[in-house]
């Protein structure tokens, strides 16, 4: 037989003697995971809060179009600094200092009014200033005291109490720590169910970052209302986490 009719026949029998090579990295079994959401709320107690005051002064009422005094919209100003300056000694004078009082630019604005509910009279206008005040209260227990001394120096109104807590880092970790209690406590009772154990953790992401929002308290308190008491009640703080954990694949990770 020649060379070349030999050769096929040599190959053919060398390929049959090597041995059978395991399959490929990506035609492997794939690796073992659970998958586990979690979610926690805790609820805390705020420490401080945001009192939001408005003062204001108006010019008299004049039929519209008619010409104005300028006069009277400076005296209208002037008196508003007057009383939003006696209301900041006032509020010294019990202990908050000027770094917890927050005054804002005045706002001008004209005000329409019908006369005497008259639909077909000439309306009337006149010319509105107010001022805000943003108080800062570390001590909840003066809360009561403070907007009794707002509405006894001349407040006009409070628009609303904005309640917070000092450390808003601490309680937001608090209920992330949670969240990933939980998802390990799931990841746990599936594993048990399936008779594996858990392995390393492949993953960690958040879906729901635990974010404090201070809350809102209206408040309708005029300056002839009754002292009231002031209950907060508690802020919630929500976090969600989705974890990976690999699960053991050996005999020894097995459970009987």
């Amino acid at each position: 037989m020649s060379v070349s009719k030999r050769l096929p026949a040599l190959l053919a029998l060398f390929a049959m003697s090597l041995p059978v090579l395991p399959a490929t990295a990506a035609e492997a079994t794939p690796s073992r995971q659970i998958e586990v959401q979690a979610s926690a709320s805790i609820d805390v107690l705020p420490d401080r809060a945001t009192l939001n005051a408005v003062l204001v002064e108006a010019t008299p009422l004049v039929e519209m179009g008619s010409k104005r005094d300028g006069d009277d919209t400076t005296q209208a100003r002037e008196k508003l600094e007057k009383r939003s300056t006696a209301v900041i000694k006032a509020l010294n004078s019990m202990g908050i200092d000027n770094d917890h009082l927050h005054a804002g630019n005045l706002s001008v604005y004209n005000e329409q009014q019908l006369q005497d509910n008259n639909q077909t009279a000439p309306l009337k206008e006149r010319v509105v200033i107010e001022r805000n005040l943003d108080i800062d209260i570390n001590d909840l227990t003066t809360l009561p005291g403070v907007i009794d001394a707002l509405f006894a120096n001349g407040i006009d109104r409070l628009e609303g109490i904005r309640y917070d807590v000092s450390d808003r880092e601490a309680v937001e970790d608090k209920a992330l720590k949670k969240a990933l209690a939980r998802a390990h406590q799931k990841a746990e009772l599936m594993a048990d169910a399936l008779s594996v154990t858990l392995g390393s953790v492949d993953r960690i992401q958040e879906t729901r970052s635990p974010v404090l929002r201070p809350m809102m308290m209206a408040s309708a308190r005029t300056e002839q209302a009754d002292s009231a008491t002031y209950t907060p009640g508690t802020i919630s703080v929500d976090a969600g986490v989705m974890v990976n954990w690999s699960l053991n694949t050996s005999a020894s990770g097995e459970r009987p």
